[in-house]
């Protein structure tokens, strides 16, 4: 079966890379006016001209030597497209979405939401760091007026040169950072920044101007190898974390990506879960989770513990075609191929090269297409492969978006930023705002557990069971807590 990335004009029309069996051909590409790559199932030793062409060391001269953004863009884009196939398995074929698509699409999107986001791609170098950017193509969303590739401004798009960012100082400051804030804190406070204003000062600042300028208020970042695992949200310029100023997200690719937008608000949600395991920790937290976020204005029914099987999610799945779908249970991203990291049933483990073909059968892609994968108590191990695995799920789930953990926290930290997202989600229609605002709640105080209860941003507090009250009161406003959940994919 052939998956093409493609948008919306360019599925009504016939395609000699669209094989006839194309009935998950929507859950990829951008839909707009841009035609990104396309992925075949291969197999693991799958090699095609694509991938034959672009090494790290091509890849590195191609971005240094490019004459022009737009090059070094497409470049990027292509590299990243054949990165995720090989990770999953796949060929490549087609060609990337230039920056005047791309600058397009994000001009369309911030007309219809109401936000105005920037697409930004990192790319780390043996001796230097790029930051390259694309801003909408118009400052002003009511006037996204079609632009020849040309004619695009060059305000519109840039890059940013950081020679002391070279790739062995970013990872060692990103390995100490997720070491740090991987782990509980000890006492009060939001702990040492110094890493992640280091990182903050090579990743973000150097836009800083351009962004503020544009009125930006929503930063998409597409990572080179050993960026991706960072907390975004934790990074920290001197005075607030990044959260505190913009929506964040984290996107394999631009042409990987479903940009469509959907309002799925108070739309019926399949959650399921599990509080016990035979070969893995208990989540004690998980009956209370699943219940909470089926609360008005939300629907659905929760398949807790004996319930939470794959045999179970398939039934009811064919029953009716949920938008949302909730796993609380364990994740994780491990070292090794594809196959090795897996998502926890309450009688399996689903492997992450398994996946794909569960959204196959359930047909995830077809409209009504699934909005979001949630993954609530999952665990990115730091390195290449994991980071694959983590950045891509959306993309090998087959969905348009996925809100899934770089480390594992509390169980009642977890249980804190569900309850508060789906919340916030329920208010506001973009899920990045309802991410950040969930963060935001969790980092000044507003969400907590105390004398037994969990309070949220706004109404009753929420009574706890024994085994979660007799822990204690809990302030979640470390970064620990908050930092490691992460948008991937569609961040509208």
């Amino acid at each position: 079966m052939s998956v093409k990335l493609v948008h919306a004009k360019t599925v009504q029309n016939s395609s000699p890379l669209i094989h006839k069996n194309s009935s998950i051909i929507s859950q990829f590409g951008n839909f707009s006016d841009a035609t990104g790559p396309s992925f075949i199932e291969g197999t693991s030793n799958s090699v095609n001209s694509q991938t034959e062409g672009v090494t790290r060391t091509n890849f590195e001269k191609g971005i240094q030597t490019a004459g022009s953004v737009d090059t070094a863009l497409q470049l990027f884009e292509q590299s990243q497209a054949i990165e995720f196939a090989q990770y999953f398995r796949k060929e490549v074929v087609g060609k990337p979405p230039s920056v005047a698509e791309i600058s397009q699409t994000l001009c369309n999107l911030s007309r219809i939401t109401g936000n105005k986001p920037a697409l930004i791609y990192l790319a780390s170098l043996s001796e230097e760091l790029r930051n390259l950017y694309v801003l909408p193509n118009s400052s002003d969303a009511a006037g996204c007026d079609k632009v020849a590739e040309k004619t695009l401004p060059i305000d519109r798009v840039g890059q940013q040169v950081i020679p002391d960012a070279n790739r062995n100082a970013i990872k060692e400051t990103v390995t100490a950072w997720r070491e740090e804030i991987g782990l509980p804190p000890i006492g009060s406070g939001n702990g040492s920044i110094n890493n992640a204003q280091k990182l903050y000062e090579w990743l973000v600042k150097p836009l800083e101007n351009d962004l503020e300028a544009n009125q930006i208020d929503t930063l998409v970042f597409t990572m080179d190898a050993g960026l991706r695992s960072i907390p975004i949200a934790a990074l920290h310029d001197g005075k607030q974390f990044l959260i505190e100023k913009y929506n964040v997200a984290l996107i394999p690719s631009f042409g990987l990506t479903d940009t469509r937008y959907v309002d799925v608000r108070n739309l019926p949600i399949l959650a399921m879960g599990a509080s016990e395991f035979e070969d893995a920790s208990p989540l004690p937290a998980v009956p209370v989770e699943l219940s909470t976020i089926l609360r008005l204005p939300w629907q659905g029914v929760p398949f807790l513990n004996e319930e939470f099987t794959l045999e179970k999610l398939k039934s009811v799945y064919n029953q009716q075609r949920f938008r949302i779908i909730h796993f609380a249970t364990h994740g994780q991203f491990v070292q090794g191929n594809v196959s090795q990291s897996y998502i926890q049933f309450a009688n399996s483990k689903l492997r992450l090269d398994r996946l794909r073909e569960v959204a196959e059968e359930l047909n995830w892609a077809e409209s009504p297409t699934v909005e979001m994968l949630v993954l609530s108590a999952c665990e990115t191990a730091l390195g290449d492969e994991p980071e694959l695995g983590f950045a891509g799920l959306a993309v090998q789930a087959g969905v348009k978006s996925a809100l899934a953990s770089l480390w594992r926290v509390d169980d009642r930290s977890t249980l804190a930023l569900m309850s508060e997202f789906y919340l916030q989600w329920s208010k506001t229609p973009i899920k990045t705002e309802a991410l950040r605002q969930a963060q935001l709640g969790m980092l000044r105080g507003k969400v907590r557990i105390k004398e037994g209860k969990l309070w949220l941003s706004e109404g009753n507090p929420i009574t706890l069971p024994p085994k979660i009250s007799e822990q204690g009161d809990l302030n979640f406003s470390h970064p620990h807590y908050w930092a490691g959940f992460t948008l991937i994919g569609n961040w509208n």
